[in-house]
């Protein structure tokens, strides 16, 4: 790794701590920055545009309920959280702009999505559903960060959107239980805990293919048989989103469900070495 990307500070579940980034990004990015693929660069700048709303509401819901913990201790980890969210909505945000110059059109997308993430889940679901959402929400962005470093997925990416996504990923993995743990010692309910991974699993699932459909649309020939192999390719043959994340999604809804997932922790100890 770069270490002018990224400071080389060492994974620790244990001591979550923000890191400082510098992916320099610009307009020289290519539009098309995965390979050759329309359909790998929107998946990710899909999610791109949907995640600074997401992490900043992160960081409001779980400030707001700082108050409710007594343990000290689990407050610095949750304080660690937040930052490591509000690192990534600032870099997201700043990618955002870069695919704004590039001439892709998502305002309305971005209005609708703070539109539901505010007005609806966080002010009319309130704030015990709003924490259960971004529990459910983690273990799914867990998920996928896993399924993105165990088959290398961002090989053909171009450097600096590569080293961003890894980041991320890795820092996903490296704070992926603190939302469910923050969860069962507000409310422990079962059912908020499935109302909050079905929320959240419909947001996910629901912004990353609105989004793809945007952008792909917005290309000049976005409908080939390329296009249709590499969604394929995504979903089932190649990087098997769907098979690799159905099971671990559903283990979400077990009564003995464990957020803490040591198995995966050296794929993202790997990126900060």
């Amino acid at each position: 790794m770069n270490i002018s990307l990224i400071t080389p500070k060492p994974f620790n579940p244990q001591k979550l701590r923000a890191r400082k980034v510098n992916f320099q990004l610009s307009t020289d990015i290519p539009k098309i920055w995965h390979g050759n693929s329309l359909i790998m660069t929107h998946f990710f700048n899909a999610i791109n545009l949907f995640l600074p709303a997401f992490e900043l509401m992160m960081v409001r819901v779980m400030k707001n309920q700082l108050n409710n913990i007594e343990d000290s201790e689990f407050k610095k980890q949750i304080c660690g959280f937040i930052a490591q969210e509000a690192s990534h909505s600032q870099a997201h945000h700043q990618y955002n702009q870069i695919l704004r110059k590039q001439g892709y059109k998502f305002e309305k997308l971005l209005k609708t999505t703070d539109f539901i993430l505010t007005e609806i889940v966080e002010k009319r679901l309130g704030k015990q559903v709003s924490l259960a959402t971004i529990a459910g929400f983690e273990h799914l962005t867990t998920l996928l960060a896993e399924i993105v470093l165990k088959v290398d997925m961002l090989e053909p990416a171009e450097f600096r959107m590569k080293e961003l996504w890894k980041w991320h990923a890795a820092e996903e993995i490296e704070h992926s239980s603190l939302a469910f743990i923050y969860l069962q010692k507000i409310n422990n309910s079962y059912w908020l805990r499935v109302v909050g991974g079905v929320l959240g699993a419909a947001i996910v699932v629901s912004f990353i293919a609105i989004g793809m459909l945007l952008l792909v649309l917005q290309e000049r020939y976005f409908f080939s048989w390329k296009t249709l192999i590499d969604l394929n390719k995504l979903l089932f043959t190649k990087y098997k989103l769907i098979p690799y994340s159905l099971i671990p999604f559903f283990e979400y809804f077990n009564f003995k469900f464990d957020s803490c997932n040591q198995d995966i922790y050296p794929l993202a100890e790997k990126v900060f070495i």
